[in-house]
């Protein structure tokens, strides 16, 4: 009986791919070394070139070969995974070893998913796009199924920026591919086809917003599936919801805020503005979230005033916090009886009422959040939307993210229609340096008067456990020094959802002392003049 084509081409093209590698294992093709041409290995086997790239693509997986575009096809130098091998001939037709297969790959796939979604770039996004473009019209087309799915897979892993994942993630990926027959299977159903599009779809979608959850659970629902294809079923439990549930519950409680120890040595001068605070509600009355990362104690305007007091503070910008989601009832409840000595900053959709702005800008709202850290339901798409929505407005967009995650920094934020604001100095952690390829796109931003960058929080991204945080000297004082006049401090209070020692608000003000060398003139115009400028006090 004549074999199908496709089992015949797979069994070609890893006979070249089993020669090619048994060359380089005997150092006939060395490190660095260019690999026969496509036209020799055809010429050499008798075969076409869908068989020799699927070869290739297989030596790839392995991290054997990598490709130079217009030079050819090179022996690695890193060799990645030359302690790692997975015998495919064990694997095919053994459901326990392949099993193994499927729960190594369902975590770090999900996991490429998620930093992907957070670190793509727009070029990578673009690569991410046309690979899947390209890999919907081979399932209909039947060719090259096995190296469109995986050059796909590459692009993705490609853009978490992680070399590991890129050879890891995809070798696995490969030797599944194998062991399950896709390609096969494919040809003989239109249902498969039209299932696995969709389950890339599904990634591709939150990938391209910016949506890390979101792209986990289309991860972790894809590779699911795909096991229960091929007869393995409750891999890693039986709840093909587990992420959802997972990513929505588990929210654990922080501790409270310390009383302000001591007033600071320096007085600060009339006027001077905290401009980034949070007021916590009692949840019986003011209800979380149920979509949220943490779980706030009360910190209530009061016992805010009182810290006000201490540290000599007379104005304040009061931060709608992520537990609340769109509500923001209980920081406009606020602005309403605090006076005009105070302004806010809310979480809005595209969907909230231009009414609804208007009424929030009379009690003084001055600003939208974006928060990309923590769950608060809005996501880097929202960027571009919300600037555009509260334009009329003159409000500014602030951003908590980790901006060394934020790819195309500097194209997303320079050119937007409104003012943007920084969060927690971009929220970096120290030890990756001002030499950043990111933070100087924050410094280039600050330069040209195109963001502003609040001072606060450095107990989120600092590498100590107590301040003074000497590490994050380095980062305040360059930005400081790119443009004073776009500066802004902060307290952060109550100092929700840390990791480190609950730190005292009035050394963390006399850590900003520190850093402006105790010049009044500086002081001045960081805590007062650039706050009313922004705010509109």
């Amino acid at each position: 009986m004549k074999k199908p084509v496709t089992t015949a081409r797979r069994q070609l093209s890893v006979e070249i791919s089993n020669y090619l590698q048994q060359e380089i294992r005997q150092g006939h093709l060395a490190a660095g070394a260019r690999i026969p041409t496509e036209a020799q290995l055809c010429d050499q086997f008798k075969v076409s070139r869908n068989v020799v790239r699927e070869a290739v693509a297989r030596l790839k997986s392995e991290g054997l070969v990598e490709s130079h575009q217009g030079i050819g096809t090179f022996v690695s130098k890193k060799n990645l995974r030359s302690g790692f091998r997975i015998n495919n001939a064990e694997v095919q037709g053994d459901l326990a070893k392949l099993r193994q297969l499927y729960e190594m790959r369902l975590d770090l796939e999900i996991s490429a998913a998620g930093m992907a979604a957070r670190r793509r770039s727009r070029e990578q996004l673009e690569k991410i796009q046309q690979l899947f473009i390209e890999l919907r019209q081979a399932a209909w087309t039947d060719t090259n199924l096995v190296e469109k799915s995986l050059a796909f897979k590459q692009a993705i892993v490609e853009a978490t920026g992680n070399e590991y994942f890129e050879s890891f993630v995809i070798h696995l990926t490969q030797n599944t591919l194998d062991a399950t027959s896709l390609e096969q299977r494919l040809i003989s159903s239109n249902t498969l086809k039209t299932t696995l599009i969709q389950e890339y779809q599904a990634i591709f979608d939150a990938i391209r917003l910016g949506d890390p959850d979101l792209a986990r659970r289309a991860a972790w629902q894809h590779v699911i599936h795909s096991a229960e294809r091929n007869g393995i079923r409750g891999l890693q439990g039986w709840e093909i919801t587990r992420m959802t549930t997972l990513g929505e519950t588990y929210a654990p409680p922080c501790p409270a805020p310390l009383p302000a120890s001591h007033k600071p040595q320096l007085p600060l001068p009339a006027n001077a503005c905290d401009c980034h605070f949070h007021i916590i509600g009692e949840a019986t009355t003011y209800p979380f979230t149920a979509h949220r990362s943490y779980t706030p104690p009360s910190a209530s305007f009061t016992q805010y005033l009182q810290l006000q007091k201490t540290l000599g503070l007379s104005r304040g910008v009061i931060v709608q916090p992520s537990v609340y989601g769109y509500d923001n009832q209980l920081l406009l409840d606020t602005l309403e009886r605090s006076g005009d000595q105070f302004r806010g900053v809310v979480v809005i959709s595209e969907h909230t009422p231009d009414s609804e702005l208007w009424h929030m800008h009379a009690l003084g709202v001055r600003g939208v959040r974006i928060n990309l850290l923590y769950k608060s339901g809005v996501e880097v798409s929202d960027v571009t939307s919300l600037a555009y929505k509260i334009a009329p407005l003159g409000w500014h967009l602030q951003l908590l993210v980790d901006i060394s995650e934020f790819a195309d920094l500097y194209e997303t934020l320079a050119y937007l229609p409104v003012e943007v604001v920084i969060d927690h100095m971009g929220h970096m952690p120290t030890n990756i340096g001002v030499s950043h390829p990111r933070f100087q796109e924050l410094i280039r931003l600050l330069q040209e008067g195109k963001a502003w960058v609040k001072l606060s929080g450095a107990y989120r991204f600092t590498s100590q456990t107590q301040s003074p945080y000497s590490d994050v000297a380095p980062l305040a004082k360059a930005l400081i020094q790119s443009n004073s006049e776009h500066i802004l401090w902060a307290t952060d209070w109550p100092h929700v959802c840390i990791n480190t020692p609950m730190p005292d608000d009035t050394n963390l003000l006399e850590e900003f002392f520190s850093w402006v060398d105790n010049d009044e003139a500086l002081i001045e115009q960081i805590l007062v003049r650039n706050p009313a400028q922004l705010y509109g006090f």
